[in-house]
């Protein structure tokens, strides 16, 4: 069984755990593919050294987030990295209710789709609320987009497989009241799996919070009835439509 963390903060992580002996060992559970998201400066000085220690694939995005405070990314930091070809996508983008500056954190936004749209590059989204208007925006974008932990209305779920769009299945949308939203996930056969793992989602005593992905995995297929087989089938295809590399 080989595995992808379709969203994840390692470098994020790795500011309070190293990451080479966790690496090792979830490679011994098939966890072998990573895309991992940069948010902050120090994130991107990370990278390369992660990306030696990692035993398997690690492809990292970078962009300015709606509602992390300590994002300290500029437009100039995501285009240098565009130039330079080292990130698979932009992101994680998009739009927060969490955030009172509705108007500059659209703008933000919105300049980062079209570099997006510059660059031909796939986007990492973060939608929380504001739902309508992200789709208003996104739909006028012919770009690839992994929408990555949404748990919001099953409405506009179904407005956004409209978009050329794939989704992550998290701990978030394993609760009885999301139900109906993880099937149309599965229905959509567009899902791959993710921990978002961050040094703030570390639990007390938790000594790999990479090995989370399996129990996602173990449990989705215990909710929806499909076997595991299906589900890292679908999972692996997916990865090289989004990513353009075998998993």
């Amino acid at each position: 069984m080989t595995l992808c963390d379709a969203h994840c903060h390692l470098a994020n992580l790795s500011q309070t755990m190293p990451l080479k002996p966790l690496f090792a060992e979830a490679q011994t559970r098939g966890i072998t593919h990573f895309l991992s998201s940069a948010l902050t400066k120090a994130d991107l000085k990370a990278y390369p050294i992660l990306r030696q220690d990692c035993p398997g694939t690690l492809l990292y995005s970078a962009g300015i987030h709606p509602s992390f405070d300590e994002c300290d990314l500029s437009l100039q930091d995501i285009i240098a990295l565009c130039d330079r070809k080292v990130i698979w996508a932009i992101g994680e983008i998009g739009l927060d209710k969490g955030n009172p500056d509705k108007e500059e954190m659209t703008r933000i936004f919105v300049e980062q789709l079209e570099l997006a749209n510059s660059y031909q590059l796939p986007v990492v989204l973060h939608i929380v609320g504001h739902q309508q208007e992200a789709f208003d925006l996104l739909r006028k974008y012919p770009l690839r987009y992994l929408l990555h932990g949404y748990a919001g209305s099953l409405e506009a779920f179904h407005k956004f497989t409209r978009l050329d769009c794939f989704y992550t299945i998290s701990e978030r949308i394993l609760r009885e009241d999301k139900r109906d939203l993880l099937m149309a996930m599965l229905e959509s056969g567009r899902y791959l799996f993710e921990t978002d793992i961050t040094q703030y989602y570390v639990h007390a005593g938790e000594l790999n919070p990479l090995l989370r992905l399996p129990d996602v995995l173990r449990q989705t297929a215990v909710i929806c009835g499909w076997n595991i087989a299906t589900l890292t089938a679908a999972q692996a295809q997916n990865y090289e439509l989004l990513t353009g590399y075998s998993l």
